[in-house]
């Protein structure tokens, strides 16, 4: 509804929301590309959300979830959107994209730690990490791929897990949005 529109467009900023039909699509993902082979649907895609939302703060995040709560409406967070798992799967839902959130907040060369936004690729926290020396674990969906995700999701293991651990083991903390818009820092 054009109300909750207006609402989540306070929110994030009239650039960085959308309903348009073409860009909505844009976010939509073919069932025959992904690994998880639901078969040959090859005109069968990830359902097109209500509007895609780029949050570019915790803050923002939360708000959109709590407006999302008030409203009933469905929402699916991505940072970039590998495989199908990023998308919405229902109709009615809206879709975040985390690209806003792509900075490397800090690297703590002494204690050897990154505090990352959601969007930063693993390729970029290597190119920071070796500017200072060290080294990042790179997971197996590769450089291009969310560091932090992958970090939350699945293990997150790697070519170099062997010497460096997975993920999950390197993880010391988090700063995330709960469902109910409420934020959990451990």
């Amino acid at each position: 509804p054009s109300n909750v529109y207006k609402a989540l467009e306070d929110i994030v900023g009239a650039d960085h929301i959308s309903d348009d039909p073409a860009v909505l699509d844009s976010y939509r993902y073919s069932l025959a590309h992904t690994a998880i082979h639901l078969g040959p649907y090859y005109d069968t895609f990830t359902p097109r959300g209500e509007a895609v939302l780029l949050p570019g703060s915790t803050e923002e995040v939360q708000a959109i979830v709590k407006l999302c709560n008030e409203f009933k409406i469905k929402f699916k967070a991505a940072s970039t959107f590998w495989s199908a798992q990023g998308y919405p799967s229902e109709e009615g839902a809206i879709q975040l994209d985390m690209r806003r959130m792509d900075r490397v907040l800090e690297i703590d060369e002494k204690n050897m730690y990154a505090v990352i936004e959601p969007h930063v690729i693993g390729a970029i926290l290597q190119a920071e990490a070796m500017k200072r020396g060290l080294n990042a674990h790179i997971h197996g969906p590769g450089a291009s791929c969310s560091s932090l995700a992958s970090s939350c999701a699945l293990a997150g293991f790697g070519p170099d897990s062997m010497y460096m651990g997975q993920h999950t083991e390197n993880l010391l903390g988090i700063e995330w949005v709960m469902p109910d818009g409420e934020i959990l820092r451990v």
